[in-house]
């Protein structure tokens, strides 16, 4: 698989390719690099991680729009951003 790079890096493009490959080698369906990015909100804020963590994590410049951040996944369709065929995320 080759990847056309941008000073380097993997361009957007070729993320949203490697994404997807995997997302369908692991029976996954289509997910989107920024479905990943919400599903880590999610659950670092479920397992109890503060928002200024996960701001931080998410390159955010204000807890203000992390929190707009995860509202927007809570009231999301669980299916839609979260189905990642994950069962025992915290380990019970």
């Amino acid at each position: 698989m080759v990847h056309e790079r941008v000073n380097g890096s993997l361009s957007p493009c070729a993320i949203r390719l490697i994404t997807l490959h995997y997302s369908r080698l692991a029976g996954l369906g289509a997910v989107a690099p920024h479905d990943l990015r919400r599903t880590h909100a999610k659950l670092a804020r479920e397992g109890g991680a503060s928002l200024e963590i996960i701001s931080a994590s998410l390159g955010h410049s204000s807890v203000l729009t992390t929190q707009r951040y995860l509202g927007t996944c809570d009231t999301a369709d669980a299916g839609s951003y979260f189905d990642l065929g994950i069962d025992n995320v915290k380990g019970e």
